[in-house]
């Protein structure tokens, strides 16, 4: 009897333990977006330093992620309290993006230079490599996660595992569970999560964009490259914030 006592004392710690950790398989997760403009402009450049004087050095945007078991919708939240002035070039980003982890597809939505596309593509690929930090965002423990997309460009990425989805902000995912932190020091910008709201997704919450100029994700790509080789130096230098 006194064995069966002490077999039940061991195991009840484990007992309430498995009881008090929850995953969290739905929901909408809100983002900040702040990216330093200040970074993009020239050093030296007369103009340039002026408007630095005049403009904030952040400039912040919010999006939101609805997600239900494999699949999320990345989309344009609320705006900024104040109206924030943006340097001429500043990286831009309000895509919608629909995206169905289990079948390795999207569906994305991008305005660029008053063109609409709507694109349907595989999954971003990223090699991530997972570390031992750890950083605590919208109240979960979060770890870190380092990885490279286009060859050249790394990304910064904070997961916690308690949301079982597999996504992040904008086109990222891949990792044992839901990027709340992400940031792309190329681009001088980071997507931080500032709240999650625990609601019933329905299908309705999670249907993709539809409007736009229909391309497969290559086609996007050659035309974009095509539009930016152009641009010169230029071009080359904002390819990236048009492939996102």
């Amino acid at each position: 009897m006194r064995t069966f006592i002490y077999i039940i004392t061991l195991l009840l710690p484990a007992t309430v333990f498995a009881q008090q950790q929850q995953f969290i398989t739905q929901g909408r997760i809100e983002y900040e977006r702040k990216t330093n403009q200040h970074a993009f402009m020239e050093e030296g450049s007369v103009w340039d330093e002026a408007a630095k004087k005049t403009m904030p050095k952040f400039v912040t945007y919010y999006y939101d992620l609805t997600f239900k078991g494999d699949r999320t919708l990345f989309k344009t939240g609320r705006d900024p309290e104040v109206k924030q002035m943006k340097f001429w070039g500043l990286f831009e980003s309000d895509n919608t993006i629909a995206t169905l982890l289990d079948s390795n597809s999207s569906v994305t939505q991008r305005t660029i230079f008053s063109d609409m596309y709507l694109v349907s593509d595989s999954l971003r690929q990223v090699n991530w490599k997972i570390t031992t930090e750890i950083r605590k965002i919208a109240g979960f423990d979060c770890r870190k996660a380092v990885g490279r997309v286009m060859d050249s460009v790394v990304v910064i990425a904070f997961y916690t595992d308690e949301i079982t989805t597999s996504g992040g902000p904008e086109s990222f995912n891949g990792l044992p569970g839901m990027i709340l932190g992400l940031a792309i020091p190329r681009l001088h910008t980071t997507w931080y999560a500032t709240k999650l709201q625990m609601i019933e997704v329905a299908d309705k919450d999670l249907l993709a964009p539809k409007k736009g100029k229909k391309m497969t994700g290559e086609s996007y790509r050659s035309e974009i490259k095509k539009v930016l080789k152009q641009w010169g130096e230029e071009g080359a230098r904002r390819l990236f914030q048009f492939l996102l």
